[in-house]
């Protein structure tokens, strides 16, 4: 791998060598290379932007382990806190406008390699699926003067039909109208924005919300492959009551085809109350 460029690890090791727990490199295939200044440019009808940014691998244990669920709660909270740390570090700089998180686990997710692990990219710009939801929470917060989020929740959990559990700080539900079969995301129960500053205890306790989900899943649909992705709202010092960071745990087992690129509409096989229920009578 490149040089780290940060890790947990034993007192007194040294960097780049045995001794860690979880260790973030450079992907040595970048997406995104932080090199330069960015800058945008038209010609015509056509604008583009350098491929200004930062791309990030989290390698999640040092031993070989395959599936994330496999891993503990202890090692889980440590992820998600260098999860944070990373995103405080790179918030710094002040060229970045969003930072996403996001994990492909098995080879029909994108995964190249089996070793857990998850990525992270710095960008210039909010990606345009986050700036829609964004945009579209503060719409219905401007119509209705409430979080749609929080509102979700409330809702679940009342109901129960899409809930697939309930702890203490956070909730696992499969959204209404879901895209993907068995579509299944975590969200804390309180307002909260932003991943990156949830404390410790958050994360301690949201790392055995998130192994408890994807043992479900793994129990359901024998060891899915899936990606998840944390989306949180940008550093920019815009409003934030509209909106409410989660994670989003998508499992990879239909092909998205013709229809859905021609449409943006989304065939699901499994209505997401069927998908809820089968998750929820899991014995774990």
């Amino acid at each position: 791998t490149p040089p780290e460029v940060f890790a947990y690890r034993d007192l007194g090791s040294l960097p780049d060598a045995p001794g860690w727990t979880v260790r973030v490199v450079p992907n040595k295939y970048p997406a995104l290379v932080n090199e330069g200044v960015g800058s945008s440019s038209r010609r015509g009808v056509y604008e583009s932007l350098t491929g200004l940014g930062v791309h990030e691998v989290i390698i999640e244990s040092p031993e070989h382990v395959v599936d994330v669920a496999a891993l503990d709660e202890k090692q889980l909270a440590a992820i998600l806190r260098v999860y944070r740390k990373r995103i405080l570090a790179l918030n710094k700089d002040g060229r970045w406008r969003s930072i996403l998180v996001y994990k492909n686990q098995g080879a029909a997710a994108g995964a190249t390699l089996e070793h857990v692990h998850s990525q992270l990219i710095a960008l210039p710009e909010a990606p345009e699926q986050l700036r829609a939801e964004i945009d579209g929470a503060r719409r219905y917060y401007e119509a209705n003067g409430r979080c749609l989020f929080c509102e979700m929740i409330r809702q679940e959990i009342d109901g129960g039909e899409r809930l697939v559990a309930k702890h203490e700080q956070w909730t696992a539900l499969c959204p209404y109208a879901a895209r993907f079969p068995f579509e299944t995301w975590i969200l804390p129960k309180r307002h909260a924005p932003n991943f990156e500053f949830s404390s410790d205890r958050d994360l301690a306790e949201l790392a055995h919300c998130l192994r408890d989900t994807l043992a479900r899943l793994n129990r359901v649909l024998d060891h899915p492959p899936f990606n998840y992705l944390i989306h949180s709202h940008p550093l920019d010092g815009a409003e934030t009551r509209h909106y409410h960071w989660h994670i989003e745990i998508l499992p990879k087992l239909v092909q998205v085809a013709g229809f859905e690129w021609g449409s943006g509409m989304f065939i699901n096989p499994v209505a997401p109350e069927d998908a809820a229920r089968l998750l929820r009578q899991v014995a774990l």
